[in-house]
C-alpha cells in the first residue's frame, strides 16, 4: 500500500470561500461579502495562473451584475479554466424541504444562468453546508446536467459510508460519483490543518484526493498566506504532491476506477431544522404550490391570446429558490435576515396569485356562462329591491367557475362568498342547471354577505361552472347519507370520530365499514416536547414529554346538511390552542385546522396521532418521491404526508372487523406492474392481505416521527433565534424566541385498507396544497362549454404532474410528472390544446420531462428542457 504522506499521491487543491448570503447577518451584508470575496479571489488567480477558484450559486454572481468590469474578469477566468462554476442551483439550498419540483427549478435557474452568463455549466452538484440529502437527489442532479457530487454533511459520526468517494445510487437507478470532503472551510491562519486532516480522509485506496480549502462561511477565499504554504509545502518529501485545480477534474480522474455503491439517504444533520421557523416554512410552501398553479393556467390562458408571463414568473421563482438557502429556510438565521425573507416570498406570492388570476380571467371569458342561449340584458342587475328584500346578480344568476389544478377529477366541498344578497334564499345549480344542495356558513364579512359551501365535482385539469339564483334552496333527499353532530361526537356513514370531554383529543374514530377502531390512545392531541437545543436542534428524537395541551372546552361551529365541524380549545402553560376538525355527508374526508397562539421557550410542540395498528412501517414523503423508514421514533424529514400502515391491533383481539376486506378498498385488483417493487402477482396481494393504514397530510409542516403506530407531526419550535442551546450562554434582553404568537397548519387523515400505494394518499396531500380556486364571472357567451378538461391522464393515479408550463424558450409546453409508488407505470397522456396525445412510460420512482411543441410533436427531455 501507498504510504499516506507519498509522493505518489496527489491532492488537488479547489480554493473556495463557502459564502452564507444570509445567516447571522441580512441580506445587504451577505451581497457586500459576495463582491469582496469575488474581488478577492481574482486577485489571487491574477497572482496564481495555476490556481483554480470554486464557487456555486448562480444568484450570488447575479447579485454582481451591478459591476460589470467584475463579472468581466469573471468570465475570463473562467474561460481561462480558472474559475470554476459549481454546484448549478441558483444557491446552496436545503434539499429536504424544499419540493421535488423547486429543486428542479434550482437547477434550471442556476444552468441557465451559468450558460447565459459564463459560457459554461456546471458539472458537479456542490451541497457542502446543506444538512442532509434525500435519496431522489441523483436524478435531479443528473437531470440538470450534472454528473458529479460533492458534500460535506453528513459528516463522520452522523453516517457510516463504505468510503468517502463512493457511486450515489437513488431508487431509479440513477447513480452519481460522491465525494465527501473533510471540510469545506480552512484554518485561515493555517492551512496545515486542513491538509493534515485530509490525509486520513482520503479513501486508502485513492492515488488522489480532493481537498477544498480557503475562508469561509462570510467568504473570503484563498489567502496569500495559504498559497504560499501550501506551495512551500509541496517541496516537501513529507507531503503528497499538491497541486491547484478544478473538482471537475478530479471526478473525470476518478470516474475510471472502481468505487463503492451506497443506496441510501445521506442523512441526518440536525434534525430540528426541518420545523423551526413555521412561518419560513409556510411561505414556502404556499409560494411553491401557487407558482406551480400559475403556471398551469398561464399556459393555458396563452392558448387563448394571454401572453404567458414568462419575465414574472422567472422573477418570482427567483425569489423563493434564493431563499430556500438552507440557513434561511432551516430558521437558523438572525430575525432581521427575515424580513427580507417575508418581503421577498411575499412578492413571489403575490406574482403567482396576480398571474393565476389573470390567467383564470382569460379563460373564463372564453366559457358561455349563460343558463341558456339568451341574450343577456345587464351584466350588474338588481334581482330583488327594497330594504332586507335585495338580490344582486351578474345578469343570469351569479355564475362561478371552479379550476381544478390537479390532473385528477376531485369532489369536495368548496365555499363562495356572494355580495348584496340580503335573503336566506339561495340555489347553487350546476353546469346543467340541477340543484345541489348547500348550507349556510359563516362569511368573512357581516351580513348582507353570504357565504354557501357545496360539493362540487370538477373535471381533471379544468373547470366546471356553477351558478348561484334567487330560487329556494334545494333539499336533502330522503335517502340522503348520515351527517350528525354534537359539540362531541361527530359521524358519518364512514367514521364516528369521540372526542374525549377531559383531553379535548380524539378519544375514538371508527372505521364504520370495517368496524375498526383507529385510535390506540388520544388523537390531534398537542403535545409539549422538552427542546433544549438550538435552531439547528442536536439529537435524533424529540420525545421528551413535558405536557400536554388540555383543560378543552368544545364548540359546535358546524352542523349542516354539507359538513360538520367540531373547535376543541385546549390550553397549556401561556398558551391556547383552538383546533377545528370536519367531516363531511358526500365524502370520507377528515380534515382538521389547528391554529395555536404559542408563548413558551426552548419547547416544542408535536401533533400526536396513536393509530391502534401493529408491525408498523413508516413512510414519508421526500422531494420527488417516498421513502420507508424505522417506525422507532426518530425525526424524520417529511413533505406533504407520511403514512403509517401495519396490522389492526383489534386483529389479535378478535373485535370483528372483516379482515378479507382489508386489502381490497381504494385500490382494486392489483396488477403484475403494480407489484413489482415488492413481488407481483398473487404473492403481492397475500403481502397486503389484512394491511390497514392512516396517512396524514399537512400543508406546511415538515418534520414528523413515527414510534410503533404513532405518528407525530412536528408544529413548531422555540430557541433564541441564530443561537445555542438553552444555557450554554446568558439570555440578553434582545434575544428573540422562534414561533411566538399565532401559527396555523391545515392537516387530514386518509385511512385506507391494503398499502398506501392502493390508496389516494399522494394525490390527497396534492389536493390539500393546491386547493381548487373559482371566478365569479359575469353571464355572457362564449365557445368553451361550461364544463371542460385540458388536461388527463389515464389512468389518473399512474404518475403525479408536478409542472405543466410553457418553455423557458418559445412556445413549447413542458409536462413533467413522476412515478410516485415506485412501481412501473403505464398512462396515456391527453393535451387537446396541444394537438398531444401519446404514451407514457415509467420506471419505479422515475422523472420524466416533456416538451411539447404546438404542432402536438412531444419529445422527451430532461430539467433544463433539453
Amino acid at each position: 500500500m501507498t504510504h499516506i504522506r507519498s509522493k505518489e499521491i496527489t491532492f488537488t487543491l479547489a480554493g473556495h470561500a463557502h459564502l452564507d448570503p444570509v445567516w447571522l447577518w441580512d441580506r445587504q451584508e451577505g451581497i457586500e461579502a459576495v463582491k469582496a470575496t469575488f474581488r478577492s479571489a481574482l486577485d489571487r488567480l491574477q497572482e496564481n495562473p495555476d490556481l483554480v477558484f470554486v464557487h456555486s450559486s448562480a444568484a450570488q454572481y447575479a447579485l454582481m451584475e451591478t459591476h460589470p468590469t467584475l463579472m468581466g474578469e469573471i468570465r475570463a477566468a473562467a474561460e481561462r479554466g480558472q474559475w470554476e462554476p459549481v454546484g448549478g442551483f441558483w444557491v446552496e439550498p436545503d434539499v429536504n424541504i424544499p419540493s421535488g419540483e423547486a429543486l428542479a427549478r434550482q437547477g434550471l435557474l442556476g444552468q441557465r444562468y451559468f450558460q447565459r452568463t459564463l459560457g459554461c455549466r456546471s458539472r458537479v452538484a456542490f451541497l457542502p453546508d446543506s444538512f442532509g440529502h434525500p435519496y431522489t437527489l441523483p436524478q435531479i442532479f443528473k437531470q440538470c446536467g450534472m454528473d458529479y457530487f460533492l458534500f460535506w454533511r453528513p459528516i463522520g459520526p452522523e453516517i457510516n459510508l463504505p468510503s468517502n468517494l463512493f457511486t450515489w445510487e437513488g431508487p431509479d437507478g440513477t447513480r452519481m460519483l460522491s465525494a465527501r470532503v473533510e471540510s469545506y472551510n480552512s484554518n485561515p491562519n493555517n492551512v496545515i490543518d486542513t491538509l493534515n486532516a485530509s490525509i486520513g480522509w482520503r479513501p486508502a485506496d485513492a492515488p488522489e484526493w480532493i481537498v477544498v480549502y480557503g475562508v469561509g462561511n462570510h467568504g473570503g477565499g484563498p489567502t496569500k498566506k495559504a498559497i504560499a504554504s501550501m506551495r512551500e509545502l509541496n517541496q516537501s518529501p513529507d507531503w503528497p504532491t499538491l497541486a491547484f485545480g478544478s473538482i471537475e477534474g478530479f471526478f473525470e480522474r476518478a470516474k475510471g476506477r472502481k468505487h463503492p455503491s451506497f443506496n441510501e439517504p445521506l442523512q441526518y444533520s440536525y434534525r430540528g431544522c426541518y420545523t423551526s421557523h413555521s412561518q419560513m416554512k409556510k411561505l414556502n410552501r404556499r409560494g411553491e404550490n401557487l407558482l406551480a398553479s400559475a403556471e398551469k393556467w398561464s399556459a393555458i390562458a396563452a392558448q387563448y391570446g394571454l401572453p404567458y408571463p414568462q419575465a414574472a414568473l422567472t422573477r418570482a421563482w427567483e425569489h423563493l429558490c434564493f431563499n430556500q438557502f438552507h440557513d434561511i429556510i432551516c430558521g437558523t438565521s438572525i430575525p432581521r435576515a427575515y424580513d427580507d425573507v417575508r418581503d421577498e416570498l411575499g412578492e413571489a406570492i403575490g406574482t403567482a396569485r396576480r398571474t393565476a388570476y389573470d390567467a383564470l380571467q382569460k379563460i373564463a371569458q372564453q366559457i358561455d356562462t349563460r343558463s341558456g342561449e339568451h341574450e343577456i340584458g345587464e351584466t350588474m342587475r338588481r334581482v330583488r329591491t327594497g330594504p332586507g328584500n335585495a338580490v344582486a346578480d351578474l345578469g343570469d344568476g351569479i355564475p362561478v367557475i371552479f379550476f381544478n389544478p390537479s390532473p385528477w377529477p376531485r369532489r369536495e366541498v368548496v365555499d363562495v362568498e356572494v355580495n348584496d344578497w340580503h335573503i336566506s334564499e339561495m340555489q347553487v345549480q350546476d353546469d346543467a342547471g340541477y340543484p345541489v344542495v348547500h348550507q349556510f356558513v359563516e362569511a368573512d364579512a357581516k351580513p348582507p354577505r353570504k357565504r354557501a359551501a357545496f360539493l362540487a365535482e370538477v373535471p381533471a385539469m379544468g373547470y366546471r361552472l356553477y351558478r348561484i339564483v334567487d330560487r329556494p334552496a334545494a333539499q336533502l333527499p330522503g335517502d340522503a347519507p348520515l351527517l350528525s353532530a354534537t359539540e362531541r361526537i361527530l359521524e358519518n356513514r364512514w367514521w364516528r370520530l369521540e372526542l374525549d370531554e377531559r383531553t379535548g383529543a380524539i378519544r375514538s374514530l371508527k372505521d364504520k365499514e370495517r368496524n375498526l377502531e383507529l385510535m390506540a390512545g388520544g388523537g390531534a392531541q398537542l403535545l409539549v416536547i422538552e427542546d433544549p437545543t438550538n435552531p439547528w436542534g442536536q439529537g435524533d428524537y424529540f420525545r421528551h414529554l413535558a405536557g400536554v395541551f388540555g383543560d378543552p372546552t368544545f364548540t359546535l361551529l358546524e352542523a349542516g346538511p354539507v359538513r360538520a365541524t367540531v373547535q376543541v380549545e385546549v390550553s397549556w402553560g401561556a398558551s391556547v390552542a383552538r383546533q377545528s376538525l370536519t367531516i363531511y355527508r358526500e365524502t370520507p374526508a377528515i380534515e382538521g385546522k389547528l391554529e395555536i397562539d404559542w408563548h413558551e421557550e426552548y419547547r416544542m410542540v408535536k401533533l400526536a396521532f396513536p393509530f391502534a395498528l401493529e408491525e408498523a412501517k413508516a413512510t414519508f414523503s421526500v422531494p420527488f418521491g417516498h421513502i420507508e423508514r424505522p417506525a422507532g421514533g426518530q425525526e424524520e424529514p417529511s413533505q406533504q404526508w407520511l403514512d403509517v400502515t401495519g396490522r389492526p391491533a383489534a386483529r389479535r383481539q378478535g373485535a370483528g372487523p372483516n379482515f378479507a376486506q382489508l386489502g381490497e378498498a381504494g385500490g382494486g385488483e392489483q396488477t403484475a406492474a403494480e407489484g413489482a417493487e415488492g413481488g407481483a402477482g398473487d404473492g403481492a396481494v397475500a403481502r397486503d392481505a389484512g394491511l390497514y393504514g392512516v396517512a396524514l397530510i399537512n400543508d406546511c409542516k415538515y418534520g414528523a416521527d413515527v414510534m410503533g403506530g404513532e405518528a407525530r407531526l412536528s408544529i413548531l419550535r422555540s430557541p433564541i433565534y441564530g443561537n445555542g442551546n438553552r444555557g450554554a450562554t446568558p439570555v440578553r434582553p434582545t434575544d428573540r424566541y422562534l414561533d411566538q404568537g399565532v401559527q396555523e397548519v391545515r392537516w387530514a387523515l386518509v385511512p385506507h385498507a391494503g398499502p398506501w400505494q392502493a390508496a389516494p394518499v399522494v394525490q390527497a396531500a396534492q389536493d390539500l396544497n393546491e386547493p381548487m380556486v373559482f371566478v365569479r364571472e359575469y353571464a355572457h357567451a362564449g365557445d368553451l362549454p361550461k364544463r371542460h378538461s385540458f388536461l388527463t391522464i389515464e389512468p389518473p393515479d399512474a404518475v403525479i404532474v408536478s409542472a405543466l408550463k410553457q418553455a423557458e424558450e418559445g412556445d413549447d409546453l413542458v409536462l413533467r410528472v413522476y412515478e410516485h409508488r415506485g412501481r412501473q407505470a403505464t398512462a396515456r397522456v391527453r393535451l387537446p390544446l396541444a394537438k398531444a396525445d401519446f404514451q407514457l412510460e415509467a420506471r419505479p420512482h422515475q422523472i420524466k420531462s416533456y416538451r411539447i411543441a404546438p404542432d402536438g410533436t412531444v419529445r422527451e427531455v430532461n430539467m433544463l428542457e433539453e
